[in-house]
């Protein structure tokens, strides 16, 4: 799960957690792409505008090294241009903040599939 807000970062993890998924977190994009290099990961819930390294190049160096990871898109913006880009570049889904819990999990679970030992 990557996001710069650490609140929107404690919330998702938190809302993951409790739907039985194993979280992972990162702070911005870089930190993010040097995770992949070291671990494997079922799908990643990403942030499109931070710094530094945008959640869209993030999800075009995604395709590269890791082709078929799921990937939800997370932006706070109402421009839809940037949500058709990253569906575009091969996110699997997208939500705009604020989101429900109820949301969050249709996306996760609908990408990455329910969390192992979810009830």
């Amino acid at each position: 799960m990557v996001d710069d807000d650490p609140d929107i970062r404690q919330v998702l993890l938190d809302r993951l957690d409790s739907f039985g998924y194993v979280v992972e977190t990162a702070i911005n994009g870089r930190e993010a792409l040097d995770a992949l290099k070291r671990g494997a990961f079922d799908g990643m819930v990403l942030d499109i505008r931070m710094p530094e390294v945008d959640g869209i190049e993030v999800l075009r160096q995604t395709r590269k090294s890791h082709p078929s990871l799921p990937v939800v898109m997370v932006r706070a913006s109402t421009v839809k241009d940037r949500a058709i880009q990253a569906v575009s570049e091969g996110a699997c889904a997208y939500l705009l903040k604020p989101f429900d819990p109820a949301q969050l999990r249709q996306a996760v679970e609908q990408c990455f599939g329910p969390a192992q030992g979810a009830s």
